[in-house]
């Protein structure tokens, strides 16, 4: 069997323990994470910062994305009751909220 080749940024322990930010350049050139093998396997993926939150916010975006829909299908395909503000909350609904100044939130 022949050994793939990646078509993706790789590195070695060796090198990353020599010269890390070197890993953090190809990253950021590749606009990808690089691997860093050990031995040859993986032992992790080098991103940087910017290539790391922008893959959360994606994250946090699909997860929301699958919420709605799931809410969506929830309310399409079952008998569901729902209810008003009031009914939830009672006459507070109508109110004016009081805001706490030092509650230690800002």
């Amino acid at each position: 069997m022949a050994m793939r080749i990646l078509d993706i940024p790789t590195t070695s322990i060796s090198e990353v323990k020599r010269s890390p930010m070197e890993a953090f350049q190809k990253a950021d050139q590749e606009a990808a994470g690089v691997y860093v093998f050990n031995r040859e396997k993986v032992a992790g993926v080098m991103l940087t910062q910017k290539q790391y939150e922008s893959l959360n916010r994606e994250i946090e975006e699909l997860y929301d994305q699958l919420a709605d829909l799931i809410a969506e299908k929830r309310l399409l395909t079952e008998q569901v009751s729902t209810f008003s503000d009031a009914e939830v909350r009672g006459a507070s609904a109508t109110q004016s909220p009081v805001i706490d100044e030092e509650d230690g939130w800002e």
